[in-house]
């Protein structure tokens, strides 16, 4: 009897510890549990907010042509937006999207037509504003396989201008591509050098300022000077860390008078690389007006075999035939 009595009172004490431990879990469960819906709101107060994507102009990169007239252009904007070329501010030669970081390249799907054009951009961004490019390439694309010219510069044409592409360019290490002025003789200077590399400039070797060329291998700068109307001769010096040149090339620059009788649209700049038979081409359609060009200009064309970058030329607006 007294052994039947204890096996029970050790059941007993064993369903009793089974019911205490069941309780004890369910109130750690319950505590445990108190305390998570208790530090996730904390959490969720912590938490940053997302980043808004700012909006940015789409610019150009990069305008490269071969001679066939196939077409590679490239650029930045914002990212994921819609970016169209535009072709003299109407025709859209075509759409792409942007990427993650705003980067877009677009490959047209015909050659571009022989002729001069000026490209601009339009991107719709991810939250449907619209934005157009601060500048726009002039693209001058040969009749024939030949010099294909690209030059990237503001819309009412004043700041720097910025070679993309120049004719025989592509070979050169170091080189003056694009030179242009205000009236006060303000210059702005671009061109071409390796990546990096550190860029002097002088005038008649009075220095007038250094740059470096970013990593696609063009530099420009517009240096704390005025130029005073004349011919000089304008140098560029790739440098090493010591400043000793690397690398040297010189053109004629003429910084020319006021033309303040010629309409703004019948100015033209010449630019390294031009000759009076390349501007009637660009101008005309035939470089065999080139005469009609010198005839205007005779004043400061000494030799119509000779001009020099910075002359500013007047073009005549039609082509008068000699009988």
């Amino acid at each position: 009897m007294r052994s039947v009595v204890l096996i029970a009172l050790g059941l007993i004490s064993v369903l009793a510890a089974i019911l205490l431990t069941l309780y004890l879990d369910d109130e750690t469960v319950d505590v445990q549990k108190e305390q998570t819906e208790q530090a996730e709101p904390a959490q969720k107060e912590t938490q940053q907010p997302e980043e808004k994507t700012v909006n940015v102009r789409p610019s150009f990169d990069v305008v490269r042509i071969n001679p066939d007239g196939d077409a590679v252009i490239a650029g930045r904007s914002t990212p994921k937006a819609s970016v169209e070329v535009i072709d003299g501010g109407e025709t859209v030669l075509g759409s792409v999207m942007a990427d993650e970081r705003g980067e877009w390249v677009f490959l047209p799907t015909t050659p571009l037509e022989p002729g001069e054009r000026e490209l601009s951009l339009r991107a719709t961004n991810p939250d449907d504003s619209i934005m157009t490019s601060e500048d726009v390439v002039i693209l001058v694309v040969p009749e024939q396989k030949g010099e294909t010219l690209a030059l990237a510069m503001s819309k009412d044409g004043k700041g720097p201008i910025k070679a993309l592409q120049t004719p025989g360019g592509e070979a050169l290490t170091l080189s003056i591509d694009a030179v242009n002025y205000d009236k006060n003789g303000n210059l702005s200077l671009s061109g071409s050098a390796p990546e990096e590399a550190a860029v002097f400039l002088y005038l008649d070797n009075e220095f007038l300022g250094n740059t470096t060329a970013d990593d696609r291998g063009s530099w420009s700068i517009s240096p704390k000077v005025t130029v005073a109307p004349g011919v000089y001769q304008l140098r560029a010096d790739h440098v090493d860390e010591n400043k000793k040149v690397l690398n040297r090339v010189t053109i004629p620059f003429s910084r020319a008078e006021n033309m303040q009788h010629v309409p703004e649209d019948r100015k033209f700049v010449v630019q390294p690389g031009n000759s009076l038979w390349r501007i009637a081409r660009r101008v005309y359609g035939t470089g065999f007006d080139y005469a009609v060009i010198y005839r205007a200009n005779e004043e400061q064309i000494s030799d119509p075999d000779l001009i020099y970058p910075g002359q500013v030329f007047e073009i005549p607006e039609t082509v008068q035939k000699e009988n």
